[in-house]
């Protein structure tokens, strides 16, 4: 559950007008899906409802429901409840920080670098610079999450009579105001609309490609992902026959990813640039191995 609630003389008396508010909540269910889509992939499916008004400012508290992301939020390692209350805090819904928070800090300036290691990335821009965690990261930079946020903050605002919007829960509050617009429209802020981190990620064989140039199928632990091999010691074992594979194998690689924006949204390519172990599937004992028949 998360508050989100526009203020100013247009909704004193606790209405507002269906021309704004009718896009505005179809904007924070596009906004909410394009989140899940871009950190957990088609498998976020994500549904909003509305439970309840307030007099004073018009208010609207959403209850996310999160359905069959079975593989999306085991990279959350909890549970639909948790996961939806993590992806709201980092939207910047509820907390501190998160989207709007990093979006504040940009003000509207074109980034001049962006820099990731692991999961932290650090926007550089003239004269600043500042850390986000990587879920933030891309959200800030995915053009469907960017388009429903303005939809949400900025189209609203604009309206005469509406000043202020608030989002939050029980415990906190976040209040944007009018002449804030400007941070959360859709503009281009990344130089390159490119970022590369390098980190230590474990994959299991899906199926492989010994022909030069084409990439592995392997599992990231949350689904099936091309990959690129440039670990030429490990490919040279590989051609000398030391190396033998079997489906399910695990390798725990040293990863390269290059992290761009596309007109469909985020997508990221992975190459591997070492192998650091290769560990060979073992299959379970058989049920009632070693019993004793009398």
């Amino acid at each position: 559950m998360f508050k989100l609630a526009y203020g100013g003389e247009a909704v004193r008396n606790g209405e507002m007008d269906v021309a704004d508010l009718a896009p505005a909540l179809l904007g924070v269910a596009q906004l909410l899906k394009a989140a899940g889509r871009a950190l957990d992939g088609d498998d976020a499916e994500i549904g909003v409802r509305v439970k309840a008004t307030r007099e004073g400012s018009f208010e609207v508290w959403l209850n996310i429901i999160v359905n069959d992301a079975k593989v999306a939020w085991e990279f959350w390692k909890s549970t639909d409840v948790q996961a939806a209350a993590n992806l709201l805090q980092i939207l910047g819904f509820t907390g501190v920080g998160g989207v709007i928070g990093a979006l504040r800090l940009i003000k509207g300036r074109r980034l001049r670098r962006i820099r990731a290691d692991a999961d932290r990335v650090v926007f550089e821009l003239d004269g600043d610079e500042f850390e986000v965690p990587e879920p933030v990261a891309r959200l800030v930079l995915d053009d469907a999450v960017r388009s429903a946020l303005q939809t949400v903050v900025s189209d609203p605002l604009e309206k005469e009579g509406i000043d202020t919007l608030s989002v939050g829960d029980a415990k906190t509050e976040t209040v944007i105001a009018k002449d804030e617009i400007e941070y959360f429209k859709v503009q281009t802020i990344s130089p390159d609309d490119e970022f590369v981190s390098k980190y230590e990620k474990a994959f299991t064989i899906v199926s492989l490609s010994f022909k030069s140039g084409q990439k592995w199928r392997l599992n990231d632990g949350r689904a099936n992902v091309p990959v690129s091999v440039s670990d030429q010691r490990f490919l040279e074992r590989v051609d000398a026959g030391i190396e033998s594979f079997a489906k399910n194998d695990m390798l725990i690689c040293e990863v390269l990813e290059r992290s761009r924006r596309t007109s469909s949204g985020f997508r990221s390519d992975y190459e591997i640039v070492r192998v650091i172990e290769h560990r060979h599937y073992q299959p379970p004992p058989p049920l009632f191995a070693g019993a004793h028949h009398g």
